[in-house]
């Protein structure tokens, strides 16, 4: 019905045009206007019928307007007769092909919205009972045994909902991400299509909500905080690629271009509150064994205050502490559970990881230069029984036969 609305439209005013006298001027005005509701009608375009009937119609009103070929050449300056009627059929095959592949695509995409669906229900479903563990307060074993379950399942869940997230990302906007160009009006209608097709936007905003939401009713242990920081870097480097170009494409769209903002902010305060539970959590296996520090935010401050701590308790501690630190807080907590996560998602440097391990090695070397006080005791020992043995021994060994 909309396909021949458009042509009942549009021919009239061409036929319309034929038939009134117009000045060179007027028919140049008159061309551009035309085209340009054409460009409009195609990139608006929601069938491929209606895009084969605004087909018919450009090329009806190329064959009108090929007595002023001469006449359009010189007066569309830079843009000429060829060259506009040839970027209106580019912008028909290029509807043509986004439209193609929106209809390839909604088949997928609804199966894959309908699991994110069923996930995020469930997903709502596990964090409201674990917040009603939390408000009960219940410290007996079976209710931290079924609260660490809920948040087991709760952790699997957003992970898998989040994988599904990005493969409709990939699968809508893959040609996008990895192809940076500057795209015509055809082009951007496609993306649009594809974006609310996927209720992308929506889709995207809940999962890093939710994330937000499971990092404040949760303490996970420093493998599940890793692997956790790892996924959120993964998502956010696909939105650092998507984001900036969706901003771009939807600058003349308000509402939309807002929205990209928002997310934008949104990655930005998912990636503090994370960062601020890791560190929190480095500092507190820090003072469960009695390394008291002031607390950091980042790896500078991370490492300039251990450092400090080191140096300065080379000065005071003795080995027994020193061999605790080493032994406990370095090497089983730190270099074992946190180092590796630090510095796998760039919360540390490898240069700073280094900087603290010379640091502990030059507190080792400064006992391994010290020469124990028993050591002393048993070099005395050792040369008063080489005395009380041998010198006896030698002399009886050196006097002349006749004294013997």
């Amino acid at each position: 019905m909309k396909t021949k609305l458009a042509v009942l439209i549009w021919l009239p005013i061409i036929f319309a045009n034929a038939l009134i006298a117009q000045s060179d001027y007027e028919k140049v005005q008159e061309f551009q206007i035309q085209t340009r509701h054409l460009s409009q009608a195609i990139n608006n375009s929601i069938s491929i019928e209606e895009l084969d009937s605004l087909k018919t119609i450009v090329n009806y009103f190329k064959k009108f307007y090929e007595d002023d070929k001469e006449l359009l050449d010189q007066s569309l300056f830079p843009e000429n007769y060829t060259s506009t009627f040839a970027k209106l059929e580019n912008e028909i095959e290029s509807r043509r092909v986004g439209l193609s592949q929106i209809s390839e695509l909604q088949e997928e995409v609804i199966a894959l919205k309908g699991e994110i669906q069923i996930l995020n229900e469930k997903n709502a479903d596990l964090l409201a009972r674990i917040k009603e563990y939390q408000a009960i307060g219940g410290k007996d074993t079976k209710s931290l045994t079924e609260l660490r379950n809920l948040v087991d399942d709760l952790r699997k869940s957003l992970k898998q909902r989040d994988e599904l997230v990005r493969s409709i990302v990939d699968s809508l906007l893959s040609d996008f991400i990895k192809h940076p160009m500057s795209l015509n009006a055809a082009e951007k209608q496609n993306i649009f299509d594809k974006i609310e097709t996927g209720n992308l936007f929506y889709n995207i905003e809940k999962t890093v909500r939710d994330n937000m939401d499971f990092l404040n009713v949760t303490e996970l242990n420093p493998e599940d905080l890793g692997e956790l920081k790892e996924d959120q870097v993964r998502f956010y480097n696909m939105w650092k690629k998507m984001g900036p170009r969706l901003a771009d494409v939807y600058i003349e769209r308000g509402q939309r271009a807002g929205e990209v903002a928002y997310i934008t902010n949104l990655f930005a305060q998912w990636n503090q509150k994370l960062d601020a539970q890791i560190w929190e959590r480095v500092h507190r296996a820090l003072k469960e064994n009695n390394v008291q520090v002031n607390k950091f935010q980042d790896g500078n401050e991370f490492t300039r205050i251990l450092k400090e701590y080191i140096n300065n308790r080379k000065l005071e501690a003795g080995k027994d502490e020193f061999d605790n630190f080493e032994n406990l807080v370095w090497t089983r907590s730190l270099k074992t559970n946190w180092i590796p996560i630090l510095v796998d998602n760039g919360m540390i440097t490898v240069q700073q990881r280094d900087e603290i391990q010379d640091a502990v090695d030059d507190w080792y070397e400064m006992y391994e230069r010290e020469t124990p006080f028993y050591w002393y005791i048993a070099i005395a020992i050792i040369v008063t029984v080489f005395f009380i043995i041998f010198i006896p021994k030698w002399k009886k060994k050196n006097k002349p036969l006749a004294e013997q």
